[in-house]
């Protein structure tokens, strides 16, 4: 069995890895290494985390963010989904959009590192959708952050954190068709062959 070592403190994010990669022969080694976070877009954060991994791991690796971007408010809160969500709360956020567009999108960007690399090599994938006025459902495990109560995804009636398991995880294989996994899967296990 191929392995990866997926290097994040997040275990909704580690869960999701581990049960996609799987279907795919790949293990993913969960590495909870505290990375710092500097300024910037999702790109240059993420490549940062990488090589700061990699200079201590010294093993070929993988390092993932995600931001939520609101467009009604210029993309807030962008990177600091984690800061908004620890001093607002999702309430805040329900706040600041009240009579607002509420149109919003996830974006997510892994980064893949090793030895013989000169470069990064980044996997994106965005998924849009909608905020709700009040919380709604209950979080669980696989679940990323709070933003699952509030967050409905486009084509969707629930929020993330209403649907059933089966609901979120046919929604999963939909947005997982090309999604940065399925890029990430695609270059590894070409990768593997060398």
């Amino acid at each position: 069995m191929k392995e990866i070592i997926f290097v994040t403190t997040n275990r909704g994010k580690y869960n999701s890895a581990k049960n996609f990669l799987k279907k795919y022969g790949i293990k993913v080694i969960w590495e909870k290494l505290e990375l710092p976070e500097p300024r910037g877009t999702l790109e240059e954060i993420v490549i940062h985390k990488a090589k700061y991994a990699f200079k201590i791991l010294r093993k070929p690796l993988i390092t993932m963010d995600a931001g939520f971007f609101i467009y009604s408010l210029k993309g807030f809160p962008m990177m600091f989904t984690n800061f908004v969500l620890t001093t607002i709360g999702i309430e805040g956020i329900i706040t600041l959009v009240k009579n607002k567009d509420k149109a919003c999108e996830f974006k997510e960007v892994l980064c893949y590192l090793d030895n013989l690399r000169k470069k990064p090599k980044l996997f994106k994938r965005i998924i849009k959708g909608g905020i709700i006025d009040k919380p709604l459902g209950k979080l669980k495990p696989y679940h990323w952050s709070k933003l699952s109560l509030i967050f409905i995804p486009e084509g969707e009636r629930k929020t993330l954190a209403q649907m059933t398991k089966k609901e979120f995880q046919n929604f999963r294989k939909k947005v997982d068709k090309n999604s940065h996994w399925e890029q990430f899967t695609k270059f590894f296990m070409e990768r593997e062959k060398i």
